[in-house]
């Protein structure tokens, strides 16, 4: 078959199972179906487990802790007919009753009462004594020690059974021990079925668990999973205490090597396991213990590495009060934050509709200003009576025809009144001298008001900006940052060879990525051999990691490596400024900031010399401020640019070119304001990326630049070049050099297109600015 059709006939089973798994998980019917099966099946399996001969607790306890978590009935039925079918006789009807009475008296209390954590344990073991009593052979002191052993055991088997089946609870750290408990019985009441009589598939995956329980929990873990585990299948095969020995000892030993890798952990559980049947190299089943303990070696090892360190993670969680406590005061901070985004959003339309109403020039200033224009006038003037009263009517509509003209010239004439109040009107030049004084006084208030409502324009969308960054930094701090305790015991570990080590922590971001931060004696030395300590716990955590970098702030002084991003970035730069300058009004920033975003950053500004170089820079500190802080480019700029414009009085602009990259995913983010056409050079062509909005401190709002969303690959090359270079209107030479020279390094390339702009007889400040995007070489 077809290598890409049998790989898309995969793609849609998955999705097909995927849906259906989905739709299951969504309908409740469904999932108390399934979750009824799940109950049938382990029941059947585990009832034709027994100990001493013929006791059955394994199929009394889990009905009994089915009927603790709700329900029960489908654990029943599996009880009922696998008792009846594997074991048959008194002892089969014996498990069955006492599963059955279990299951009555878990529905006889409340719910509340059935998931106590002692009840249903409680409950168990008094149906085993009530049913199975009529089991013992004889009333001495052996066979009773054997019955309460059994009693107690299906007590402490049904607990261990009902943290796996039931919901979370309290004590939910002990889950994992009931998961394990649940297997090994499983496998136990399943390992006399053997391969040709010789291999018992079971047990091989027993000791394997075994093993996994000795190398995710080291030896303490270990030895109690592999006693608990060589108890059960002792008392289920009657073999003394061989598989006691030789499990518990094995895993004993070979947790001692934990921490000495993957590889160096298997030899040991080989050489232990071997070393424990020693002991018992007299039993029947020593040979086979040999063959079991070869396999179940070979299935760790074939396990990989990432299964491993998940099942770590999940196994070995952060301490729920110190986790509790952080995630408490995360949740507070971002509360407050979003509090805080909320004022200031309030604020933000408060500002809005006051502006709304401020802009509404009135008619009533243009009446005002003829009210006093006529007061100073027409008040003392002999003919008063005859325009205000007689012809009241024709001088209003004179005003009025006087209003257009005025106020599109700016001042009034004696021409704009109609013929026929101009010979009416006997002080008529001192009238128009007086309309023009109020008139260029109402200018003056006008400009004045709208420099004041500018100034509140620009308050309000710093306010606009200031909500956003604090929605997002109250996301950040509601999110939930996962603390991994198993990798910090590896970590701790690991960097005592380079001196004392107070203080590991390492977690998940909000991001998901791995870091790591130490604190301590040793920090100094990690940072003199930087690489071979970052390559060094790349390889013990199975992830690739940054160099570790000194960091020091309000939490103290420590070391931190990061999840290394898929990607880097490589940016060359070339400048020139203008002949005669000193310095050149453009600026360059490039960085790359605590998430993994690489931000590029070009500035213009007005002109050219120290003037221009000092709001350029100044622009671009603001911006940089915002973006290392987490803030994406366009909140950033909502902020920035309405402060940068107050400064300015709008009379000078800067232009922004604005590249950020996520290293993880090479999602790109263009940002342009009034700045030259960028270039994107990918293995499709060359493609053109221009902006319409205006320089910032120019700008209206910053809502006019709008983000252009891009995807980089391997190898694409981004180009932003300053308007000394090309301003878009003839680039052919620029697409050219970028084609035949997409090979040279990003300084070279930059090199040559300042130098070709220089010889086009460029006479503006030059900047190129080259950005090529790479993946990195896979951790070793």
């Amino acid at each position: 078959m077809d290598k890409h059709v049998f790989t898309r006939r995969g793609f849609t089973l998955a999705a097909r199972a995927g849906n259906l798994a989905q739709r299951v998980q969504n309908d409740d019917h469904a999932r108390v179906i399934v979750g009824g099966l799940r109950q049938f099946v382990l029941a059947f399996v585990l009832s034709r487990g027994t100990m001493f001969g013929g006791y059955a607790p394994f199929g009394l306890a889990v009905a009994a802790a089915a009927a603790g978590a709700g329900g029960g009935y489908g654990a029943v039925l599996g009880l009922l007919l696998g008792s009846f079918l594997l074991c048959g006789g008194l002892y089969g009807l014996t498990a069955a009753a006492g599963g059955v009475l279990a299951v009555v008296c878990a529905h006889v209390f409340d719910r509340e009462t059935r998931q106590k954590v002692w009840f249903m344990p409680v409950c168990a073991m008094a149906c085993m004594a009530a049913t199975g009593f009529v089991l013992i052979p004889e009333f001495t002191l052996a066979p009773i020690a054997r019955f309460v052993c059994v009693t107690l055991a299906t007590g402490a088997l049904t607990a261990c059974y009902g943290f796996a089946l039931g919901p979370a609870r309290p004590m939910r750290m002990m889950r994992p021990a009931g998961f394990l408990a649940l297997s090994a019985s499983a496998l136990v009441s399943l390992s006399d079925l053997t391969i040709l009589g010789t291999i018992a598939p079971a047990r091989i995956l027993l000791y394997a668990l075994v093993l996994a329980a000795a190398y995710l929990g080291g030896s303490a873990s270990g030895t109690v999973a592999g006693v608990a585990a060589g108890a059960l299948l002792d008392a289920y095969t009657g073999q003394g205490a061989f598989f006691t020995c030789t499990y518990g000892l094995s895993a004993l030993i070979s947790g001692a090597f934990q921490g000495a890798g993957r590889v160096g952990f298997a030899v040991a559980a080989l050489i232990a396991g071997v070393g424990a049947a020693l002991v018992g190299a007299e039993n029947p089943v020593f040979v086979f213990a040999l063959y079991e303990g070869v396999f179940a070696v070979l299935i760790y090892a074939a396990v990989p590495g990432g299964v491993w360190q998940y099942a770590k993670d999940c196994l070995n969680p952060v301490r729920r009060d110190t986790a509790e406590s952080i995630g408490r005061i995360r949740r507070t901070a971002g509360r407050y934050a979003n509090e805080a985004s909320a004022a200031f959003g309030e604020l933000y339309e408060a500002l809005q509709s006051g502006l709304e109403h401020g802009r509404a020039e009135s008619s009533d200033e243009v009446r005002a200003v003829f009210d006093r224009a006529t007061d100073a006038v027409c008040a003392h003037c002999e003919a008063c009576g005859a325009c205000w009263q007689k012809e009241s009517v024709q001088t209003m509509n004179a005003f009025s025809t006087l209003a257009a003209p005025m106020l599109k010239r700016g001042r009034a004439e004696a021409s704009d009144f109609p013929q026929g109040f101009q010979g009416r009107c006997v002080h008529l030049p001192e009238l128009v001298q007086a309309i023009n004084r109020g008139l260029a006084a109402l200018h003056e208030r006008r400009a004045y008001r709208r420099r004041a409502l500018d100034n509140r324009a620009l308050i309000a969308q710093q306010y606009a900006g200031l909500t956003e960054i604090l929605r997002q930094v109250g996301g950040s701090l509601s999110a939930d940052q996962a603390s991994l305790p198993a990798r910090e015991r590896q970590v701790r570990s690991y960097a005592q060879a380079f001196g004392k080590i107070d203080k590991v922590a390492v977690f998940r971001d909000v991001s998901g990525r791995l870091r790591v931060e130490l604190a301590g004696e040793g920090a100094e030395r990690i940072l003199q051999d930087r690489k071979g300590f970052a390559v060094g716990l790349s390889a013990l955590l199975g992830c690739g990691l940054s160099e570790p970098e000194a960091l020091t702030d309000d939490l103290g002084s420590r070391v931190v490596l990061r999840e290394q991003a898929p990607y880097r970035v490589i940016a060359g730069i070339s400048q020139k400024q203008k002949e005669g300058e000193q310095v050149s009004g453009d600026t360059v920033h490039t960085f790359v900031t605590e998430d993994g975003r690489a931000c590029m950053l070009l500035a213009d500004g007005m002109g050219t010399g120290r003037e221009a170089a000092g709001d350029s820079g100044l622009l671009l500190s603001m911006m940089e401020r915002f973006l290392k802080a987490g803030i994406t480019v366009d909140d950033a700029l909502r902020t920035v640019a309405p402060a940068f414009r107050m400064r300015v009085e709008g009379m000078r602009g800067v232009t922004l070119d604005a590249l950020t990259v996520d290293l993880y995913s090479g999602k790109a983010s263009c940002l342009k304001c009034g700045a030259a056409p960028s270039y994107l050079k990918t293995g499709g062509g060359i493609t053109t990326l221009a902006g319409e909005s205006l320089p910032i401190g120019l700008m209206e709002s910053p809502e006019e630049a709008t983000p252009i969303p891009l995807r980089m690959l391997h190898g694409d090359l981004f180009i932003l070049l300053s308007d000394g270079v090309s301003d878009g209107t003839d680039d052919g030479w620029v697409k050219k050099i970028v084609e035949e020279r997409a090979g040279d390094s990003p300084k070279e390339l930059a090199a040559r297109l300042v130098a070709a702009a220089e010889k086009r007889g460029a006479s503006d400040d030059l900047t190129a600015l080259v950005v090529r995007l790479e993946r990195r070489k896979p951790a070793v």
